[in-house]
Parts: C-alpha cells; structure tokens; sequence
C-alpha cells in the first residue's frame, strides 16, 4: 500500500453521515499516523469535527460560491498536492472536487455518472450493516484492513462545552441527584416522525414510574414539535431552551443516563456519548443507523410489508406504527440495567 503523506477525506453534508464516516477517520490515522488528514465539510458539520484528534484540519467548503471564491478555492486546493482524496459522500459537487485536486489517487462509491471521477470506484453494498461499516469500505479500495468491530461514531468536545451543559441544566432546575432522561421528538422527515401523542404518553410515564426529569432536545426551527408535545402531557418536563450549538448538545448526553427519540442526529450523538439509547425507525432500515451487538442501543421499527420497496411518499407511514407498549417494555430493561450494574447492558 503507497504510504501517503496528504490525504483529503470529503463528507459535506447530513450530521448523521458526517459522523459515520469518525470510525474510518481513525481507523485511517491508526494505519497512516504519519498522513496529514484534511477533512471537506459545509456548515454545520465542522462542530462535529473540532476537537477531532485524528484529524489535521477542517475545511469549509460553502455552500454558494461566486467565481472569484471558487477560483481561491481551487488554488488551495492544489497547493495543498493531496495524494490520495477518499469522498465518502458522492454527490456531482464532491465528486468534481475530487477530480480537481490533482490526487493520483481518488476513491468514492461507484455511483452513476460520478465513478469516472475516481482511481477507485467502490460498489456500495446497500442495506448490509450499520453505515460506519459502509464508509468503511472505501478504505478497503486501498489495500488497508479494517476493524470490523471498531464501528461506533467518535464526537469528542472540549471542557467549554461540559461546562455549558451543566449551567444550562441548572438553569432549567436539575438538582444534584437528579435522574435526566433526554427525549428528542423532532425530525424534518415526515417518514422520520413517531406520533407525538406517543412521545406524550412515554414522557409522563417516565416521570410517574421513574421520578426522573425528562429534557427535550431539539434544535433551531423545531421548538413547535416539542410545544405540541407538551400540550398533550399530563406532567412537566424540563423548561423549553434556545437551542445550544451542535457540541454543546453533544455535552448535555453526558449529563443524563438515558436518550430516546427519532432516528436523528441527537440519537448519533448520544451514541458517541456512549449512553444508552432507545430510537423508533419509520422509512430507513434500523440496521443501517443502529451499533451492531449492543445491547445499550435498541432500535424499533414496524415494517407493514415494504420497509425493503418503500414507495415514500404514496403510502400513509404505517412503518411509524411501532406499539408504545414495546417501547416501554424497552425502557424498563434498559433502565433496570443501569439501576443494576451487574446486568449487561
């Protein structure tokens, strides 16, 4: 395998994914510690990335360019002489930046109308395993072996951060001692969305059985989902907050012992935070989005016939129709589990 001394790594979207491809980061600085890694993203997705030791630098690629900025970027991206660019996301603009580069070496996905821009043009195996493992794959096109077992996403942060999340919980009346339980209700996607009137009901039953706190993560734009919740409940969870940044979010899992909620990126957060975690999957397959052999992440889906031919958006989401019971059922488990530590989790 060529030892390569500059490498750029492209993702430039959807926070999910940009935190599926942390494994392959240090998995690829583990094989190549001597390699400047780059890292491509648009914003937000650099507050993933901050405190990321395996990684050199983070560009920001924006999302609207005149010509003049697309001329400056250019030319920083060739005096940079990247020998080898990996684009793990595969749309027509990362894949045209890859080109541009200059590198002799360049991998991505065997995708339609864009494999030509590659040295290396991997097939993408669809709907086998969690996705860090399908990030995995374009390290593989180099000749490097992978750890199959070393899978689960990596958001580290700095001390401002922890300190935030513990002010801003004190702000909103946690007191030591107290049990917080996160739930995040929130999705852009429709097909993403578990019946709020379900969160409802699973919000007061926690806080009837458990006596714990329950806090509702969500983020700018979203406030009126969890309002809408609200107004179903019958008890109170924590204050409403103005949204906090990406790690500082990232920070407040480490302050509660247990997240529930939608497939979204609070739940691949708290899976860095290394928490348990309980999520309810409408259209996307929970094998893709949920850490293989853990017990500590439990993922729900209910699939009416067509979760493998999904014909979103002629259809009326009978996939969000996952029992509350068995949710609940869930729950009990994984909360009996922290409550005793001798029972795996």
């Amino acid at each position: 395998m060529t030892e390569f001394r500059q490498i750029l790594l492209i993702q430039l979207r959807r926070l999910g994914d940009v935190l599926m491809t942390t494994p392959a980061i240090r998995q690829l600085h583990k094989a190549l510690p001597d390699a400047e890694i780059t890292f491509l993203t648009e914003a937000p997705s650099e507050q993933l990335l901050q405190y990321n030791p395996h990684l050199s630098e983070v560009w920001l690629l924006p999302k609207k360019m005149t010509w003049g900025e697309s001329i400056n970027f250019l030319k920083q991206l060739r005096q940079m002489r990247f020998d080898c660019v990996i684009d793990f996301f595969g749309n027509p603009r990362s894949a045209f930046v890859s080109r541009l580069s200059g590198a002799t070496t360049r991998v991505g996905f065997n995708f339609r109308g864009r494999s030509w821009h590659y040295t290396h043009a991997v097939t993408l195996q669809h709907g086998v395993g969690y996705a860090t493992s399908h990030k995995l794959q374009l390290l593989e096109a180099l000749g490097l072996t992978v750890d199959t077992k070393d899978l689960l996403p990596e958001f580290p942060i700095g001390v401002e951060e922890k300190v935030f999340a513990m002010g801003l919980l004190e702000q909103l009346g946690v007191q030591p001692g107290d049990r917080v339980i996160s739930i995040s209700p929130v999705s852009r996607q429709p097909y993403k969305r578990w019946p709020l009137e379900n969160f409802a009901q699973l919000a007061d039953w926690l806080i009837e059985q458990y006596e714990v706190k329950v806090l509702f993560v969500y983020g700018p734009g979203e406030q009126e989902f969890v309002d809408a919740l609200r107004r179903q409940m019958r008890y109170e969870a924590l204050p409403n907050y103005d949204p906090p940044n990406l790690a500082q979010t990232r920070a407040l899992f480490e302050q509660v012992i247990l997240h529930i909620g939608n497939d979204n990126g609070p739940r691949h957060f708290a899976v860095a935070a290394d928490i348990p975690t309980v999520a309810i999957f409408g259209r996307p397959l929970a094998m893709n989005w949920t850490p293989p052999n853990q017990n500590k992440h439990l993922s729900f889906e209910f699939n009416p016939g067509c979760k493998t031919q999904c014909d979103y958006p002629n259809c009326q989401l009978e996939c969000l129709n996952t029992p509350l019971m068995i949710v609940q059922e869930a729950i009990a488990k994984q909360l009996k589990a922290l409550h005793n530590p001798l029972l795996s989790l």
